[in-house]
């Protein structure tokens, strides 16, 4: 990790500085961990009462916050400059040698950049463009006419069908399928278009299945991030800086908006609608379309507020039950009593 004087790094992630630029920081650690030589940060109020206990170097507090520690780095957003300190002192993957390993099967029609790296035993197909810099790690394949963008980092053991389009700085961890519908045999290659397109910087976790769309590819927009054993059927679409948690199911032809999250377990029935900056709570189906900004959970999915009020209520039917036993036994009549 490298060394840099706290005056230098304030300049390089624009924070304004308070105290000694001569201090040297080599890493970052959270308030209660972080010792000398390491940067931390606070960014709500709840870490303010830590401040006077922290034996970090320096700390990235809000530009207003009145503390006797010093030295600060005082941001607008400590939260996001203190992720820019990240990039700089964490370490980074080391990229392999690039070059194609010879024990690597790389049809005669692929083209391969010079800086590309493709590991033991890939097999990359036919019409296959992977570009600069990109990282196809082993046991890894790569169907007939599909797009690797620069910067890719594609995992051990990820199978990439035909006509799939994966865009700059993707990253997709290892036993993720890209699975592609079969091709009309009538129809020209080159008017079939991609089957699957991943944009810029997606990253897609662990076991993934992507279904390719067969008359519309199935689309992820860039900055969105997929966590491990997702199911995404073909044609969907989802949109741009989306976050999906473990374990979701989207069904065929879903359309999913920008800056949408979906809890652990969500399921997404076929051809439904989401509406940008959609939060949907984890174990929800979602059966009909949600509108624009909603909050949604539940079996099926409805308004948060009024999923939870429901909860409630059935948490309360067995006293419920009790009572209404309890008022059908006073009301009997004498008659009845004598009868039994």
């Amino acid at each position: 990790m490298p060394t840099l004087k706290l005056g230098e790094l304030a300049e390089r992630i624009a924070c304004k500085l308070d105290g000694d630029p001569e201090v040297l920081i080599s890493g970052v650690n959270t308030i209660d961990s972080a010792g000398p030589g390491e940067l931390s940060f606070v960014h709500n109020e709840k870490y303010i009462s830590q401040i006077p206990r922290c034996r970090a170097s320096a700390i990235v507090v809000p530009k207003e916050l009145d503390t006797d520690f010093r030295p600060l780095l005082r941001s607008s957003d400590p939260y996001v400059t203190f992720g820019e300190a990240m990039r700089i002192f964490l370490p980074m993957r080391q990229r392999p040698a690039p070059g194609v390993h010879p024990t690597a099967v790389v049809a005669k029609s692929a083209l391969i950049a010079p800086t590309t790296s493709i590991g033991p035993y890939c097999c990359v197909g036919e019409g296959v463009c992977v570009e600069d810099e990109a990282t196809v790690m082993s046991g890894t394949q790569v169907g007939d006419g599909s797009f690797i963008g620069t910067g890719a980092w594609i995992y051990p053991n990820v199978v990439i069908g035909a006509r799939v389009r994966m865009g700059q700085d993707v990253i997709i961890h290892s036993g993720s399928v890209f699975l592609s519908p079969p091709a009309d045999e009538t129809e020209e290659t080159e008017s079939r278009g991609y089957a699957i397109e991943v944009g810029r910087d997606v990253e897609i976790g662990a076991n993934v299945t992507v279904q390719g769309g067969k008359n519309t590819p199935t689309r992820i927009g860039p900055g969105t991030k997929i966590d491990n054993l997702v199911r995404i059927g073909g044609e969907v679409r989802i949109g741009d800086d989306c976050i999906v948690v473990a374990q979701v199911s989207i069904g065929a032809g879903a359309r999913i908006g920008n800056n949408v999250t979906l809890a652990g377990q969500v399921s997404i029935e076929p051809h439904r609608r989401i509406g940008d900056e959609v939060m949907v709570g984890a174990k929800s189906l979602v059966s009909d379309e949600v509108e624009d900004r909603a909050v949604v959970s539940g079996i099926p999915a409805i308004r948060h507020d009024l999923d939870l009020r429901l909860k409630a209520h059935l948490r309360r039917l067995p006293k419920l039950f009790q009572r209404v036993e309890s008022l059908e036994r006073s009301f009997q009549s004498p008659s009845s009593d004598e009868e039994a």
